[in-house]
């Protein structure tokens, strides 16, 4: 079997969620990296980071399900989803929910947690938030852990002013990065407006805070 997995248990809100996540992701990259430096998914970097539950998913599904007047009834787009934590919160609380990632296997990942959770209020599909194409702006995007290379900045702004409607709304949550801090400025500067939360989230007994951040798109 490609994939080796383990299960989840964690309390968002009220809520149990189990979240089907892979263990074997060192051996997933040494499977990548022995394709060669020239086969198209190496040198797009295809790192399935995807694989992990990581607590800027966690932290953002606490902020959803603490604020969830924020997404019901909303057309909301996650991107990057991974594994579908945030999406699966946001489905349960009410949002009409489109979740994507730029890999199959975390669609199918994602597709599987949101089977598990018995959550079936959310369509799932490929994309890539860097030319995306095909899918109509939300009314709240949702992004965690979308900001760990300072690269992907330029694109990411685009992506937020192709995928979101005017007076939309981003929630973005990132592990507190020194690297995230000019695209912070950057939002900020370029009219944005933001509010900063702050979690603690626990992931096998491991602690890490998160903040999430509530970004308004004023533009036009």
């Amino acid at each position: 079997m490609r994939f080796k997995t383990t299960e989840h248990k964690l309390t968002i809100g009220e809520r149990l969620y189990r979240i089907l996540s892979v263990t074997n992701f060192d051996e997933l990259y040494d499977e990548l990296v022995a394709k060669g430096l020239q086969h198209e998914e190496v040198a797009d970097e295809r790192i399935p980071y995807w694989a992990e539950l990581w607590p800027s998913a966690v932290g953002l599904a606490q902020h959803i399900a603490a604020y969830p007047h924020l997404v019901i009834g909303k057309q909301t787009l996650e991107i990057g989803g991974g594994l579908g934590l945030p999406a699966l919160v946001a489905g349960a609380v009410g949002a009409q929910v489109i979740s994507t990632d730029y890999l199959q296997d975390a669609v199918d990942f994602a597709k599987e947690n949101a089977v598990r959770n018995g959550i079936g209020n959310i369509a799932f599909q490929t994309l890539d938030w860097r030319k995306p194409s095909g899918i109509e702006p939300c009314e709240v995007l949702l992004a965690s852990d979308v900001a760990y290379e300072r690269r992907q900045f330029e694109p990411l702004l685009a992506a937020f002013d192709t995928l979101v409607k005017p007076n939309g709304l981003i929630l973005l949550s990132e592990p507190n990065r020194y690297i995230a801090e000019p695209l912070i400025a950057e939002l900020q500067a370029s009219g944005y407006g933001l509010k900063k939360f702050s979690y603690e989230v626990e992931i096998r007994e491991v602690k890490s805070k998160v903040s999430v951040y509530e970004i308004k798109r004023s533009k036009g």
